[in-house]
């Protein structure tokens, strides 16, 4: 009798989400990215964990920057 193959994991639509708008908003990234790490830890049988943490990592410095730049950009318009 030969065993069944293992189903494998659906990955999770928020993780795949999160990492997509991670490049074009930093904020939906960061939301839909902590949805779908919380569902995927929820639940053992969807898959994308490292997309939604990699979409938390590039959404939060993304957002990094944006602040960086938009402050060095305030400070050049008011010393000139």
């Amino acid at each position: 009798m030969t065993a069944m193959p293992p189903t494998p994991k659906k990955t999770n639509g928020m993780a795949i989400t999160g990492f997509v708008l991670s490049f074009f908003c930093g904020v939906l990234g960061i939301v839909f990215s902590a949805i779908g790490m919380s569902q995927t830890s929820k639940d053992p049988n969807q898959g994308g964990r490292g997309l939604a943490i990699a979409g938390l990592i590039i959404s939060i410095v993304s957002l990094v920057i944006t602040f960086m730049f938009w402050g060095s950009f305030a400070d050049a318009m008011n010393n000139a």
